[in-house]
């Protein structure tokens, strides 16, 4: 009985055993999934496409075209522009709101222009005068409700034309005021503040004017070509910066966000951006080209909030575009009519569309315009490049900035810092455990194994602190010294083993077994301390200011302190204690008769050791390369600490990198919150763990097939 209840004990342990087993392997494999889910879920919403819904409109006065509109950021009041001047509504419903606006003083307003990004409004007037104000929405919340209560500020009066309408008026306030009009009969000038009015064209070519956010540069266009200014102090004339020659009569302009891309609109339906290739003073090259409207563009909206804008044409067609990305997102009939204007909504969540004699309100859903397969990729002509690039610069100082979020460097830096460690680490851990399981005295095993595996006991961040602040000043100071060790340290090794080879046998039985490794020791030694000696010898001798000034100064090479030399050393450093262990368990493991039945046959043990143990322990060794690989690709303190992470597609073994893992270190604790970076960062851990992912596999799968072809030897 006794024997009988310690059975069924066993069982039941081992049942318990087994469930508890694989209630781990779910779980880690579940856990695996939750996180792969995780993180597709977030990179998700990148692709999504952009989504537009009608909200009505706006009922214009009575016989009164509206020549322009705005809301408040929160889309509850809006302001029209009509000849009467500003009026204002409650939204929806159009409820009229008693709001005094400016004075026209008798005149009839005849052409308006807005600014959505700072709500200022400029009336251009029947007599040739133009009023500038200022729209401002008080938010005030009282019983648990928001209310927004707008009101108009007049803050400049100028007269560009004598008794002339005007018939196309823009106004910026950034560094300096500026107001440029053009009149009905083509005629253009500009107000630069100091009382100065000065004429742009006498010869009534001029259709379209805009004015970039600061006030600093003026585009006017002329049938085919479109004129740049640079505007100067107070009173100052505007200055002639170049034109550009479109190919067709220009029908609208408009400068993108940060003043530095125009927007084209042309007669035939053309839409395109042009911004300066290269550095200030470069001329203007159409880098964007988007599809076209079947009319003439009658209206462009650039958003005040990222590099969106809205292109109108006079059949009553709008279409969606995005300058960075050169995607039009969308198209809409709005009216039959031609369309007279387009706002966007201060947060770019809606726009305002006048055609056909109303104002119709729309609701937009576009959160991560920027980000396309080609945008994340792809090359892409940037704002001051010469020609499309990868980059990935995801900030800058202002809200201006165009974010550039190629992960194409990311991906090339992951690689290149893998492929460097890899190279230093790889040789050194494989050779050293062929060298440990299969030439090594017990003696000699016994110190090298406990040695190799405090090493995979530091700390990655200890790592990366002693490869950014200790080893690469070193490096850069002995450059030339390093590259000789390169060189003497193999050569002395060589010639060492060619001497001992040629040492009688019973001399060499004579000698204790740790002889060898104290051998190979001391010639390692002495050739880094005679290349370290040598190399400012030779430094001084052939390079003037050392090899690495010399590098940067006289050849296409840059020399960057943090660069791939430190980060093969400093990586690969960690990366060989993990790829030799598993090496030297899977050499120990082979069969000793294999080894024996070699010997016998008349094989050295050189022999035995390259062409039978290592085969058979392939694929251990193969699954040590791609743990080792795994822990490379996602190794991110020292890259963070020694790599300089400077996102650039350089192979030179000089120059830094950035690592997908580094750039999530860096990024992500700063990213808004489910914004465009945000995702597409998420989107890079995704693509490093389909990558890691696919390595593995494909590993053990290669793991598997070759056990299965050396079991049977």
């Amino acid at each position: 009985m006794r024997g009988w209840s310690f059975q069924r004990r066993a069982r039941l342990y081992d049942r318990l055993g087994r469930a508890l087993i694989a209630a781990g392997g779910i779980g880690a494999i579940a856990a695996v999934l939750g996180i792969f889910v995780f993180i597709a879920r977030e990179t998700a919403p990148l692709f999504q496409r952009a989504r537009v819904e009608p909200r009505g409109a706006l009922d214009p006065a009575a016989g009164l075209p509206a020549l322009a509109a705005g809301v408040d950021p929160f889309r509850e009041a809006a302001w029209i522009a009509d000849a009467r001047g500003l009026r204002f509504a409650r939204v929806p419903g159009s409820e009229p709101l008693a709001v005094p606006g400016p004075d026209p003083g008798g005149a009839s307003v005849t052409a308006a222009g807005s600014s959505p990004r700072d709500g200022r409004v400029a009336l251009g007037l029947s007599d040739g005068r133009v009023l500038a104000a200022r729209v401002h929405f008080e938010v005030r919340h009282t019983g648990g409700r928001r209310q927004v209560l707008p009101s108009v500020h007049t803050e400049e009066e100028a007269r560009l034309f004598d008794g002339e309408p005007v018939a196309a008026v823009a106004w910026r306030r950034g560094e300096r005021s500026a107001i440029a009009a053009v009149s009905a009969s083509g005629r253009a000038a500009v107000h630069a503040g100091g009382g100065a009015v000065h004429a742009l064209a006498e010869s009534g070519a001029a259709a379209a004017v805009a004015l970039d956010g600061a006030a600093r540069q003026l585009a006017l266009a002329a049938g085919p070509q479109v004129r740049l200014y640079r505007l100067g102090d107070a009173g100052a004339p505007p200055r002639p910066a170049g034109s550009i020659e479109t190919g067709a009569p220009v029908t609208a302009l408009a400068f993108l966000l940060g003043g530095q891309s125009l927007i084209v609109g042309r007669a035939d339906g053309g839409v395109s951006t042009w911004s300066r290739a290269g550095p200030p003073g470069a001329p203007f090259r159409r880098i964007h080209r988007f599809r076209g409207h079947q009319s003439a563009v009658a209206a462009i909206a650039p958003s005040g909030r990222d590099r969106q804008f809205l292109t109108g044409d006079r059949s009553g067609s709008l279409a969606l575009h995005h300058a960075t990305s050169e995607q039009t997102f969308l198209r809409r009939r709005v009216d039959d009519g031609p369309l007279e204007f387009l706002a966007f909504a201060p947060k770019a969540d809606g726009f305002l569309a006048a055609a056909g004699g109303g104002v119709h309100r729309y609701d937009l859903a576009n959160p991560h315009p920027e980000a396309t397969w080609g945008t994340l990729f792809g090359r892409v002509w940037y704002e001051g490049y010469g020609a499309a690039r990868r980059v990935w610069q995801s900030a800058g100082g202002t809200d201006e900035f165009e974010p550039k979020l190629s992960l194409a460097p990311l991906i090339f830096g992951t690689f290149k810092g893998t492929l460097y460690a890899m190279l230093f680490a790889l040789p050194l851990a494989v050779l050293a455990a062929l060298y440990t399981a299969e030439f090594a005295s017990p003696g000699v095993r016994g110190a090298v194994k406990p040695t190799v595996e405090i090493m995979a006991s530091l700390p990655s961040v200890v790592l990366g602190f002693l490869a950014g602040l200790w080893l690469a000043p070193l490096l850069e100071h002995h450059l030339a010294g390093t590259a000789l060790c390169l060189l003497l340290v193999p050569v002395l090794v060589l010639a060492g083993a060619l001497a001992w080879r040629r040492l009688p046998p019973g001399a060499r039985r004579r000698l204790p077994g740790r002889a060898e490794l104290a051998a190979l020791l001391t010639l390692t030694l002495a050739g880094c301390s005679l290349a370290l000696w040598l190399g400012p010898v030779l430094e001084g001798a052939l390079f003037e200011g050392g090899l690495a000034r010399w590098l940067s100064a006289e050849t296409p090479l840059r020399y960057e302190q943090r660069n791939g030399i430190v980060i093969g050393f400093a990586m690969g450093f960690a990366v060989i204690p993990l790829v030799f262990s598993i090496c030297e368990e899977a050499l120990s493991s082979v069969p000793a008769r294999l080894r024996t039945g070699s010997l016998a046959l008349g094989a050295t043990r050189w022999q035995t050791a390259a062409r039978v143990v290592l085969p058979m322990a392939a694929p251990g060794v193969l699954s040590a390369a791609m743990l080792g690989f795994g822990r490379a690709v996602g190794e991110t303190m020292i890259v963070l600490m020694a790599a300089g992470n400077t996102p650039i597609l350089e192979w030179s073994i000089f120059t830094g990198m950035r690592t997908i893992a580094a750039n999530l270190a860096v990024e992500l604790p700063e990213a808004p919150y489910r914004g465009t970076l945000y995702r597409v960062l998420f989107l890079s851990g995704l693509l490093l763990f389909l990558v890691t992912f696919a390595v593995n596999t494909a590993a053990e799968e290669i793991r598997l097939r070759l056990r299965e072809k050396y079991r049977r030897l």
